[in-house]
């Protein structure tokens, strides 16, 4: 009875997860940058050879523009003050759970497998071409999401990721 409330607890925090898959954000960044003097930036080119799914980098792109554009900053192809940069990455991920058995019933150890999708995004000064801010968001990927709830992960993943962008100065 015991491992069955276990075993019922852990499907409910897999649950959950699921349900609100962002759950590590993190940023850092050049503290002698001039982030107040940022107002254009453009998107850096893909390197060659590096495979992406299009549809996945035009969702990332579109909640990126428009979380910038509500920050006061625009896309432009001439002169931009940053270039901004994505990597999407998964990886196959292990965990174990030891259920603890009683007296009459050994403890057992159960493995769960999932994927971990990390969104990472650097923002590099476009006349000295250094990172000035880098900032990424981990989930766990659900298997075969519609693109409505792909739209909605990539845009709570977004926004959870620059919210902290441009860092303010203390």
């Amino acid at each position: 009875m015991k491992n069955l409330r276990l075993i019922a607890s852990l499907y409910l925090i897999v649950l959950t997860g699921s349900c609100s898959p962002i759950h590590d954000v993190s940023y850092d960044y050049d503290r002698q940058a001039d982030f107040a003097s940022l107002r254009t930036y453009y998107w850096l080119a893909r390197p060659e050879g590096v495979k992406i799914d299009y549809l996945l980098l035009n969702r990332i792109r579109d909640a990126v523009n428009t979380e910038l554009k509500a920050k006061g900053m625009k896309v432009t192809t001439y002169k931009p003050d940053f270039l901004i940069a994505v990597h999407v990455g998964t990886e196959e991920k292990q965990r174990t759970y030891t259920t603890y058995g009683t007296y009459y019933q050994a403890s057992q150890r159960r493995q769960y497998r999932y994927n971990e999708r990390t969104l990472l995004f650097e923002f590099v000064d476009a006349k000295s071409t250094e990172i000035i801010w880098r900032g990424e968001a981990k989930s766990i990927v659900e298997l075969n999401m519609t693109p409505e709830k792909l739209d909605k992960f990539v845009k709570t993943a977004v926004h959870k990721t620059l919210k902290n962008f441009p860092p303010t100065s203390k």
